[in-house]
């Protein structure tokens, strides 16, 4: 079912994609693919500097759409500011069009497909109904496989890392990580021996 979901949204993306031509759905598309990796990439060092935000149920989605939504704006003022605010490229209509349409349904499945994995993180992903609809087996079949693919091939111009580390890993372990679902931190109920013998300072003077 979420595949379907993702066509839909890819569809509307392409909708609109259309009316802004290609030149912009094209630095759109940079945009939210950048984002996501970053926000993929990350996330271990976003744990490491506010451990106590990534201990929350929900704190590795957060921190991932935190960084993804941040490094979007940023990027997407960047962009305007010194590229698709100030210069025009016209295209041939059919190819405006078409071209548009076509990068707008990538960006908009990918939108998706990030979502879906927030989804997964969460402890939401426990529950019955949501496996049902698609968040398990096709999840990582379709969504988690079109994520790496972007992902990866922004890994290959910008890292100079082993290439052992790769997205598919990264999120593995994010899909690890949601499988335990944190516990509160707090004093547990403890059950007392009546036969043991009792400290003088926890002794109650009635």
């Amino acid at each position: 079912m979420i595949f379907w979901v993702g066509i839909f949204v890819g569809a509307l993306f392409a909708h609109f994609a259309i009316k802004m031509g290609f030149y912009e759905t094209w630095a759109m598309l940079f945009n939210i693919v950048i984002s996501i990796y970053l926000a993929i990439f990350l996330r271990p060092l976003a744990a490491q500097l506010f451990p106590a935000a990534c201990d929350m149920p929900y704190g590795v989605a957060l921190t991932l759409i935190s960084i993804a939504v941040a490094s979007f704006l940023i990027l997407h003022t960047i962009s305007y500011t010194f590229i698709t605010g100030q210069f025009t490229v016209s295209f041939p209509k059919i190819f405006n069009s078409l071209g548009a349409g076509f990068l707008g349904f990538l960006a908009g499945f990918l939108t998706w497909s990030f979502v879906a994995l927030l989804v997964c993180v969460t402890p939401l992903s426990h529950n019955t109904f949501v496996k049902q609809i698609g968040f398990g087996t096709q999840f990582e079949q379709s969504n988690v496989s079109y994520v790496c693919w972007w992902s990866n091939l922004v890994d290959r111009v910008v890292s100079s890392r082993d290439k052992s580390y790769t997205t598919e890993k990264v999120i593995r372990e994010l899909l690890k990580s949601a499988e335990k679902t944190p516990t509160r931190k707090g004093v547990q109920p403890q059950v007392t021996d009546p036969n043991k013998p009792t400290d003088a300072n926890d002794t109650q003077v009635r």
